[in-house]
């Protein structure tokens, strides 16, 4: 849960600050100093970043580029021509596309409780787009782009799953913040926009803004995020993704002045059943 109110705060911090900086310099600069906020703890914890073999290199490399770079550019460039509404809900397609990959590619059974609770949590999200006045148009390329967005999103978690065998989430995440940073620091460096001094020149608010976005919600919660992966799997762990929108909504009427209304607590008594739902039987062997 804490991931996903970090990362739902996240949501508003970046609509915010892609008024002040260039869509792929934003994202090059808060991975780059999340990788700088990784190195710290792990140097902190007097822990040692630890040595990999060509293999382990080879699906740190493929973690980074999914997770890291391909799932950013796509979901920016995806929603540059996608509605809001669709890419919500599309994006809330997470929990089933987790459950359906682990299932083919690590047997998971796929039970017909955790396709209830998937199905109830992309519910609720519905539900929450709805109220909020979304408009449901007809898919387009937009909407294409950003389900690759959850696509690569999801499949980098099979990996994270994968990988977590091999060694801790922190030195995980260290490596692929190198390698998904190093591929999007020169994305940005092919971008004209990153040459503009002006975009640099922020006031001190938007900076600490950024921070937050970095260190807190790319950072930290990331370290979390893949420990949960390497503790329930990545079909188990995306249920968790449908609290994203809410907590993105309720930020949003926090900061931004958006009404919460009572469709929006009618969904978000969807996403609370179809994630008890989902790991019951998680928690019954706890």
């Amino acid at each position: 849960m804490f991931v996903m109110a970090t990362w739902g705060l996240n949501i508003v911090s970046i609509k915010y600050l892609t008024q002040h900086m260039d869509v792929q310099a934003l994202a090059a600069v808060r991975i780059v100093i999340a990788f700088a906020a990784v190195t710290f703890i792990i140097k902190a914890r007097r822990g040692r970043i630890p040595r990999l073999g060509r293999a382990e290199l080879v699906w740190v490399a493929l973690a980074g580029f999914l997770v890291v770079y391909a799932h950013q550019v796509a979901l920016v460039s995806g929603l540059r021509l996608s509605s809001a509404a669709n890419g919500t809900l599309i994006m809330a397609t997470s929990p089933l596309l987790s459950a359906l990959l682990a299932a083919l590619f690590y047997r998971e059974r796929l039970t017909p409780s955790r396709i209830a609770g998937a199905l109830l949590g992309l519910l609720g999200v519905g539900m929450v787009v709805a109220g909020s006045g979304g408009r449901f148009g007809l898919t387009g390329w937009g909407d294409a782009i950003v389900f690759v967005a959850v696509l690569v999103f999801v499949c980098g978690g099979l990996v994270i799953q994968r990988m977590s065998r091999m060694m801790d989430p922190l030195g995980m995440l260290w490596y692929m913040y190198l390698a998904g940073g190093l591929m999007l620091v020169a994305h940005a460096l092919l971008t004209p926009a990153s040459y503009d001094a002006g975009m640099w020149l922020m006031s001190w608010w938007p900076w600490v803004v950024l921070l937050y976005s970095a260190v807190i919600a790319s950072g930290v919660s990331n370290i979390v995020w893949n420990a949960g992966i390497a503790r329930l799997g990545i079909s188990r762990a995306a249920l968790f993704v449908n609290w994203l929108p809410i907590f993105g909504l309720l930020f949003a009427a926090l900061f931004l002045d958006e009404a919460v209304t009572p469709t929006h607590v009618a969904g978000l008594a969807c996403v609370l059943g179809g994630t008890w739902l989902g790991l019951r039987r998680v928690s019954a062997r706890s």
